[in-house]
């Protein structure tokens, strides 16, 4: 096809050159001279028409891949990669709390390696929202890709707080999100859509491509008691399904749950209930990131006329930003710092806290724990946690209120209904899918339970059994055309865990060693080998942690000494070489007195030296 137009262009030129002269003066008679220009206008003009088509035929071959790099088979850690021809779009970037077993853990963030090699396709992050679980682990990987990033300006500085908090100070292209924006890539088209969340400026996403619109939910539910700000655009969505969904990528995290969620202003109530019932001061926690309810709990301290208490670096920074953004109306007599606590009488005080991450019930352990200084439990304090836990943090949340209760606090709990959930139950999963109608489904955010549940639910809409795929990590939908299919560890996927500032260097040898230290403790035995007679100078020195109370054992600490003398003096050493491998039978003898004796198996460290 191309050719047969470049031959037809060069005819057309050919016979333009070889106009008879009769021509010519026929036309300059008419003031009117043949312009080459134009000419050659129309001649880009075909070839642009030309290349075109080619490009529109390529992308209607295009195969259209979806994969899945956290956010499946678990709660939070959101990434999900869409690759159209030599384009790759990112849908999220979250992190994840760390399990109870991951000591000195701060966060999990999805692993990149697939982006990292073929970076210079990446065109870009696109977020949802600000919440940690959609873009905490962009401060981490921005480094590595090197890409912009998209989001509504509420998202945007949020994530701009959190990179100035943990120190990174990389040029990263922004673009401030609104959800009429349209942004216009080789493959594809980016458009918004306001999504109800727990915090305003919320978006879900279509990829708008030849074969048809990728639409990504974002965490999301219907609520039609929420103010404007956090309101659904539920035509734009019903104006999408009606042009046509190829796939939906939709949030699964409370699809086992029945019914509808409950209604904001319910939730609400409920607060203010438990405000009025405390006498003496109110210590609440909550996610960082859950403007609703931060929202109704300022409502109800402002209204009792109680001062706040702002507790941690997330909350602060999300209450600011709140406020530049007149989301929330806070005046500065309002606040007060840990040190003009005594100035008020305990029932006019509320303090809202939030971990450094934005974790409520690490929070609340630290003030139970008394980790925070100025700030303790008291008896008649009213505690009110106004969050559901991740599965990871459950352990801990029942042990903070065993210790709370001890303390003499009146615990409310979010069983008492003072917490609308976040994410769209049963009843809301089928009204986006009825909207959207799509043709392929591929359920994320949620453990397997709530996938398999969610998929479910597709069918029940009307979803071909066929066409809804359920993805682990790593595994791709690949579409093109009306077929699909299912490729398997297609990506190098896991959990990098990020330690501090080291990411990705904390192994399972790291953590093992962790736990041992935490349950067994450490056993350390030093001695010195004289360099020239090769013998052992004096007797060995034995320290341990957190292994066994040195003074009621010191009968096991003088054998263990002895074993070391014993074995020395019945293995000479021959040459200086040899010490290494003494210290291996060494430490593998100690490890048999040791769990003999004990039955614990503590790190084992022998140190030797050479005078």
């Amino acid at each position: 096809m191309s050719n047969n137009n470049n031959i037809s262009i060069a005819k057309n030129v050919q016979v333009s050159k070889s106009s008879n002269n009769k021509q010519k003066t026929h036309q300059k008679r008419n003031n009117n001279p043949i312009n080459k220009k134009n000419i050659n206008v129309e001649k880009n003009n075909i070839i642009k028409e030309v290349n075109s088509r080619e490009n529109k035929a390529k992308k209607l071959t295009s195969k259209i891949r979806i994969t899945p790099l956290g956010g499946v088979d678990e709660v939070a850690k959101n990434m999900y990669m869409i690759e159209i021809a030599d384009e790759i779009f990112v849908l999220d970037a979250g992190l994840m709390f760390p399990e109870t077993e991951m000591i000195g853990i701060d966060a999990v963030i999805p692993d990149i390696s697939y982006l990292v090699r073929n970076k210079q396709k990446v065109r870009g992050i696109f977020l949802s929202n600000g919440h940690v679980s959609s873009m905490g682990a962009v401060p981490y990987i921005i480094d590595k890709l090197k890409c912009p990033v998209y989001g509504s300006k509420l998202t945007i500085d949020l994530l701009k707080n959190h990179l100035k908090h943990l120190g990174i100070k990389r040029r990263i292209k922004f673009y401030y999100v609104k959800e009429n924006n349209k942004y216009d890539f080789n493959n594809a088209s980016i458009t918004f859509f306001k999504t109800t969340y727990s915090m305003p400026d919320s978006l879900g996403i279509c990829i708008e491509t030849s074969q048809g619109n990728i639409v990504y939910t974002g965490e999301f539910k219907f609520d039609q008691s929420v103010s404007k700000e956090y309101k659904s655009d539920i035509v734009k969505i019903s104006t999408l399904g009606k042009k046509g969904v190829l796939a939906l990528l939709s949030d699964s995290s409370n699809a086992n749950m029945k019914g509808y969620n409950v209604p904001e202003n319910e939730a609400a109530e409920q607060i203010d209930n438990a405000f009025y019932q405390a006498n003496k001061r109110i210590i609440v926690t909550c996610y960082a990131s859950n403007f609703l309810t931060i929202s109704h709990i300022v409502r109800a301290a402002l209204g009792q006329n109680r001062k706040l208490l702002l507790l941690g670096e997330a909350i602060e920074d999300s209450i600011n930003t709140a406020r530049n953004m007149n989301y929330l109306a806070i005046g500065d007599e309002n606040l007060i710092t840990v040190d003009e606590l005594g100035n008020y009488p305990q029932n006019e005080i509320c303090i809202l806290s939030s971990g450094d991450q934005g974790e409520p019930i690490e929070a609340m352990k630290n003030i139970a724990e008394k980790n925070i200084k100025g700030i303790q439990i008291e008896s008649g304090d009213t505690i009110m946690i106004a969050a559901t836990p991740s599965p990871n943090m459950e352990v801990m949340l029942f042990q903070t209120l065993n210790l709370l209760v001890k303390l003499g606090a009146h615990v409310v709990t979010a069983s008492k209904r003072l917490h609308a959930a976040s994410h769209a139950t049963r009843e809301e999963l089928k009204m986006m899918l009825n909207m959207l109608m799509p043709k392929f489904f591929v359920p994320v955010q949620g453990e397997f339970r709530n996938l398999r549940k969610h998929a479910e639910i597709a069918a029940e809409t009307g979803v071909a059994a066929n066409n809804i795929h359920i993805l682990a990590k790593g595994a791709t939908l690949e579409i093109s055309g009306n077929r699909a299919k299912v490729i398997p560890n297609n990506v190098t996927v896991g959990n990098i865990l990020v330690d501090g500032r080291g990411i990705g260097d904390v192994e399972d040898s790291v953590l093992k060693d962790r736990k041992l230290l935490s349950n067994d403790g450490i056993f350390v035995a030093s001695y010195a080998i004289s360099r020239k007679e090769k013998t052992l100078i004096g007797r060995p020195c034995i320290q341990t942690k957190g292994f066994v109370y040195v003074k009621k054992s010191m009968e096991l600490i003088k054998e263990a000494e002895e074993k070391i003398i014993e074995y020395i003096e019945s293995n000479p050493i021959k040459s200086i070489r040899e010490c290494a491998a003494i210290k291996a039978e060494v430490r593998s003898m100690l490890s048999s007195l040791l769990y003999d004796n004990t039955k614990r198996k503590p790190i084992i460290i022998v140190n030797f030296t050479l005078i």
